[in-house]
Parts: structure tokens; sequence; C-alpha cells
């Protein structure tokens, strides 16, 4: 089994000093040289398409880069605050500053230490997400504040943070194609599906703890997938430590233990009459993965009393639970169909199909005014993402049934995109607010399409589903071109 090319991850982390070098430059510097930054990244993409002759043996690497200079321009475009995700205000929280991610990263970086309050009393129900993606940040605001930045910068440098994640979460996806046999095409045709999306470009530029744990989950797949071939103690430990940061950054990670447990399961049951070999494996996973996974949740259960499964409430005013289970389940309504980007207009919103497509691709942006003609071009780009995603679907379900995986690989693949998919159903049953209802929640699907998209253009001749990823790509350049340098 061969050892992973970590080169590339070390390069992307190189690659963080000149993005957070440039934001710090262009903070506050004005839009006409926020827009020449993204120039000067076109054409650094052309420059390297040109020294490659922009051949096809180099087609994934520029796609790829394409995708991570797409997602600084994204960065450099919007503003640390643009998100609604619970970001709130840089102040401490216990100081009253906004019960959000922005107030938890302040807390431990003017306390030096976690904050230990209550998430169940008002002010502090922010806490109950794990801290680690949140001491991270800390560390590199400090940092920032160290070299003399003022706070607002810092905090516009702090978008490097889930730029890079995101940028990772393409990487690990490339390594899942080609652990799984793809090369050339196959590989090709899987980066153009995950590299332009623009839930990565958003959710890398946004201040929660999102995109990490999307890239925790990803290395989960990855590091079980290795380890089915490859039955490796350091395989397994590098599993634990990925579902651990995971589960650290955000519980949602949790998902993947049923998925993990399928494959050492099977494993074990194929190759039983070497069980020592796996007990030790299994008690090494344990013990990375289960103290730090279970810390926090259990720390809060013991002093508060907070259920391990607890979850806060939106607003009240996103409350969607009057309409019908039909109504927010089926075929969306024309109120629904005909709302294209994200408002707190309940008869609009209310429908999980509508608004998981429109928040995969815009997010809570209103890029453009209704009716115009901009309008009508995204709301083409909603249909082409819609259709890219049932043909990923179709292709999904033809990779399962037909030969060329492993019968494991297959099963794990399957009970990754079974527990994403019901875990967000149940979720947006449980609490049915507008807000539940946002394809972050199922950002990790991301990968399988393009797992399902490099299966079938590595195993067909025909293109017109690389050509349908392609044509969409284009189409999401085209449409964020015109919000950021036009309107």
């Amino acid at each position: 089994m061969s050892t992973p090319i970590w080169r590339k991850y070390a390069l992307l982390l190189l690659a963080g000093l000149p993005a957070w070098g440039l934001c710090a430059l262009l903070a506050g510097a004005g839009k006409g040289w926020a827009d020449a930054a993204c120039a000067m990244l076109a054409a650094l993409w052309l420059i390297c398409a040109a020294r490659l002759r922009f051949g096809r043996r180099h087609a994934a690497e520029l796609i790829l880069l394409g995708g991570f200079l797409t997602g600084l321009a994204f960065v450099i475009e919007l503003p640390y605050g643009f998100s609604y995700h619970d970001l709130a205000a840089y102040v401490p929280l216990e100081s009253g500053g906004g019960d959000g991610h922005l107030g938890y990263v302040c807390s431990i970086v003017q306390n030096g230490a976690l904050p230990l309050m209550n998430p169940m009393e008002q002010g502090y129900s922010i806490l109950y997400h794990p801290p680690l993606y949140h001491v991270a940040l800390a560390c590199a605001m400090k940092i920032n504040l160290l070299l003399g930045l003022d706070v607002q910068t810092a905090l516009e440098c702090l978008q490097v943070v889930p730029w890079l994640c995101a940028c990772a979460c393409a990487l690990v996806t490339m390594d899942i194609l080609a652990l799984l046999g793809m090369k050339g095409k196959g590989l090709r045709a899987g980066a153009l599906t995950m590299a332009f999306q623009p839930m990565l470009f958003l959710l890398g530029a946004t201040l929660n703890n999102d995109i990490p744990c999307i890239l925790c989950m990803l290395l989960c797949a990855l590091f079980a997938l290795r380890w089915r071939r490859s039955r490796s103690m350091a395989d397994i430990l590098r599993l634990g430590a990925s579902l651990a940061a995971g589960m650290a950054i955000k519980l949602s990670a949790a998902l993947m233990i049923p998925c993990i447990a399928l494959v050492f399961v099977a494993c074990f049951w194929q190759d039983r009459r070497r069980w020592r070999r796996y007990a030790g494996q299994f008690a090494a996973f344990l013990g990375v993965s289960v103290p730090l996974a279970v810390a926090w949740p259990l720390y809060h259960l013991l002093a508060f009393g907070m259920p391990l499964g607890y979850v806060r409430l939106p607003a009240p005013t996103t409350d969607v639970s009057g309409y019908s289970l039909a109504q927010r389940f089926g075929f969306p309504d024309w109120y629904a169909v005909r709302s294209l980007f994200y408002t707190a207009v309940r008869k609009s919103n209310h429908n999980v199909w509508m608004q998981t497509l429109k928040t995969g691709l815009f997010d809570e942006l209103i890029l453009f005014e209704e009716g115009s003609l901009l309008w009508y071009a995204a709301y083409l780009l909603l249909v082409a993402f819609a259709v890219l995603l049932l043909v990923c679907l179709a292709l999904f379900v033809r990779m399962l049934v037909t030969r060329g995986l492993h019968g494991l690989d297959k099963a794990f693949l399957a009970a990754m995109g079974a527990m994403i998919l019901g875990s967000y159903l149940r979720f947006c049953v449980a609490y049915p607010y507008m807000c539940s209802f946002n394809f972050r929640y199922v950002a990790p699907v991301l990968c399988l399409c393009a797992v399902a998209m490099g299966h079938y253009r590595q195993s067909r001749r025909s293109a017109w589903a690389e050509g349908l990823a392609g044509l969409f790509s284009a189409g999401v350049l085209g449409i964020y071109a015109m919000y950021f340098f036009v309107v």
C-alpha cells in the first residue's frame, strides 16, 4: 500500500502565507484593489496553464488550482462577516457581545482559556459546539494581533484558515478517487465536479466550524478506505485522529461512526482468525478517538446536565412547522419555486428541497434583483445544479450495482451517503426552521458526487456527464464574476 503524497498538503499550507499577506494588504484598501487582486489570480492561473501547455496530463491539477484561486477570490471579495451562520460579533461572550462563533473565539483570545459557562443559559448557547476549531482560530487571531494588525484586518486575514480547509477537501477527494483506482480522465471528471462548487467557496470564506468538520469527515472516509486495504496500525490511528478531530470541532462528524464500524466488522469477520491483531488496532483506535471526541459534551453533561444531543433552537421567526410535511418535503409549490435566494419569508422558504438547492449555490446571499436578466441567469444555474445532482445520484447508484469497485468500498460509500442524507432529513423534521434547510449540512455528498462522476468517466468513453460538470462550473464562474465585478 503506497503512502499518500503529503507534499501537496504541505504546499497548500505554505500557500496560506502569501494568501494571508494578500488579505492583510487588501483589508480596507477598497473594492478596486480587491478586483485587481482577483484579476491577478486569474492571470496566475493562465501562467500556470501555459507552462503546463494546457495539456490533458495536468488537467486535474489545473482544475484544482482554478478552484483554489477562485476560493481565494471569494475570501478577498467577501467581508469576514458576510455569513449569517451564528457568527455574531467579535466581543467576549461574558461581555454580552453576541452569542456566536466570533464571540467564542474572542473569549479564548482575551482570557487565554476556554469559556466554561453553561450553554443552556442565555448568551452562551454557542458553547455547545466543541472548541478545537475555535482554539485554532484563536491562535491564528492572537498571532495576527501580535504582528500589529488591527482587529478588523486580523479578522479578514482569519478567512485564510477556512479557505485552506476548503482546498484540502478537494485534495482529499482526489486522494479518494485515486485510491479507488481512478486516473486520467476519471480524476479530471472528479476534479471538475468538486473544484467549482459554490458551497466550498462560501464555506471557505466563512468563520464558523462547518468546513473543518467536513474536511475531517472526508479524511475519515479516506483513511477508512485505506485501512480496508492495508490493515495497518498507522492507517487506523490516522482514522481515529480524523474522527476525534472532527467530533472535537462539530459533533455531526459522528455520522461517520456507523460507516467506519461497518468496515471494521466486515474486515474482522473476513479475517477473524487473526483476531488479536484486530483487537489491538481497535483498542488503539478507541484510545485515540474517544477521549477527544467525547470530552466537551461529557463535561457539559456532568457540569450542567446538558443532554448529549443538545441543539440550540433558532429564532422563532424562522419556524415553518405550521406548514404540513407534504408542503415541506413534497414538490415545492409556486411560491417556493419562484424564490431563488434565501429570505426570511416563510411563504417562499418552507420547502426543504428548494432551500437545499439554492443554499447549495448561494447559501444565504442575495446576488441579483428579482426579475432582472442576471436573476434569470442565476435561476438557470440552479436548474443546472439540480440536474447535476440527479445525474450524480444516478451514476452513484450505477457505480454500486456494477463491477469495478470492491464490495466493501461500495458498502462504505453507500452507508456514508445514507447517513448524511438520512440525518439531514431527520434534522429537518425535528427542527422545522428555515435555517435548518441548508446544503451545508449535506456538503460531504459533493465528494460522493465526484466519486460517481469519476468512476463513470473512467469506465466509459462518453464525455457527456463530464461536459455537464464543466458547463455547471463555467456557469458558477460566470454568475459570481457578474456579482463580484459588475453588479
